[in-house]
């Protein structure tokens, strides 16, 4: 029979700052992932997994033993290995994946050397497109993100792509006609086996740019001093980009396949987006409306907004509950 995870979870400490809080909560086995999906917010242990929900319960996080529910659809046979489809529910691009597998790059961010070679896409009506790389390109990725940017009705992909000679940029791809084309791309980092993770695609007002659209916002180098920078495209189809924003964040793990180590909240000065700091110690508040937030131990697990609260885990796989 199931029960509330509450009933299996111990307070371990609460620490505070202002109004802000910390609970750390010992489970019965450590926490491995948190996984967020259309369906629900998980927690992995390694004594099974449970879904987590705000409630009358220790740190004011609930949870019931369940498996978990909306995963993303691996990639077709094939295609890179452990990529995921991704998919729109409007636009003329519907799905996207990453295709011809190579091990051409050889770095090895993501936990193997092995990286999407093409692009591939299918629209509305079932159709498949295949944009297919350069000798010295890759993408070093692991799923797509279908967006309309510019707000025309007709998506845009953005991908990681990194090159043999500048290391990791921000691609942006869609549909010319029956092609699909590279629509623009960020500046690359400027070395090889230098690379990027996206933290966040918002409107471009959220992240303080002067113009209508979209800005995807990344960290480079999240390993070596962790740059923020905005890439922006308005609603004319321009793109404009902005480096060292700020310095000192990481939202990666060398040689992990978790990239999703940010997250967006709304709070009571607006969307906040939350990233760690350069020893994964500290949350910091990227948009300015929010303080840092200290925290018990490194995080190396996926940052997930449930709520008005941001779950998490340590590496030592202490889930954290916190209250910015």
């Amino acid at each position: 029979m199931k029960r509330l995870l509450c009933a299996l979870l111990v307070l371990v400490s609460t620490t505070a700052a202002d109004a802000q809080s910390v609970t750390e909560i010992a489970t019965e086995g450590a926490v491995t992932a948190i996984v967020q999906t259309p369906r629900g917010t998980y927690a992995e242990t390694e004594r099974g997994t449970v879904r987590l929900e705000q409630g009358d319960c220790p740190g004011g996080l609930c949870a019931t033993p369940d498996v978990i529910r909306g995963l993303p659809q691996r990639a077709p046979e094939g295609a890179l290995p452990d990529g995921f489809v991704a998919t729109a529910a409007s636009g003329d691009i519907r799905r996207a994946w990453y295709g011809r597998p190579t091990d051409r790059y050889g770095h090895g961010v993501l936990g193997d050397a092995i990286e999407g070679g093409s692009l591939v896409v299918e629209t509305t009506d079932g159709t498949r497109v295949e944009l297919v790389l350069d000798e010295a390109l890759v993408f070093e990725d692991i799923t797509p993100r279908i967006v309309d940017l510019d707000g025309d009705g007709s998506n845009e992909v953005v991908t990681i792509r990194a090159s043999q000679t500048g290391g990791a940029a921000v691609a942006l791809y869609g549909l010319r006609g029956t092609e699909l084309s590279e629509i623009a791309a960020s500046g690359e980092i400027g070395r090889p086996n230098r690379w990027l993770n996206i933290a966040a695609i918002v409107p471009a007002q959220v992240a303080g740019e002067r113009s209508d659209g979209s800005t995807i916002v990344g960290v480079r180098t999240p390993h070596i001093g962790g740059r923020l920078f905005f890439l922006t495209m308005a609603t004319d189809g321009t793109v404009r980009e902005r480096s060292d924003v700020a310095r000192g964040l990481s939202n990666h793990v060398v040689g992990s396949r978790k990239l999703g180590l940010s997250a967006l909240m709304q709070t009571g000065g607006g969307t906040e987006l939350y990233i760690p700091s350069q020893d994964r110690r500290t949350l910091r508040a990227v948009f300015g409306g929010g303080g840092d937030i200290a925290l018990p131990g490194a995080v190396d697990k996926a940052i997930v907004a449930l709520g008005n609260r941001l779950v998490t885990a340590t590496e030592d796989g202490a889930l954290l509950v916190i209250d910015p």
